[in-house]
């Protein structure tokens, strides 16, 4: 990972959990979600294809992308519409 690269993540985990901003909550303490693309097939995305999303979101609750990918997408949009809302705010 580059200078570049971990300066990128660095400001998309300090916006802070995609999922809870559309709860309305915009302080939660984000990890970053390296999107899956059907074209890496399994391989990480790279380091400017992410998300921030807070442990409960990603890893830990029922509606965590990693504990239910379907449940998460129906209720917060898919991992690209979450990329596009990212590069948003970044701007």
């Amino acid at each position: 990972m580059n200078k570049d690269e971990k300066k990128h993540l660095n400001k998309v985990a300090e916006l802070g959990c995609i999922a809870c901003r559309q709860m309305g909550i915009y302080d939660t303490p984000a990890e970053i979600h390296h999107i899956k693309n059907n074209f890496s097939l399994g391989k990480k995305s790279s380091h400017y294809e992410v998300i921030p999303l807070c442990h409960a979101h990603h890893r830990t609750s029922n509606e965590a992308y990693h504990y239910s990918p379907k449940k998460f997408t129906e209720k917060f949009g898919t991992q690209k519409e979450l990329l596009t809302m990212v590069q948003e705010l970044l701007d």
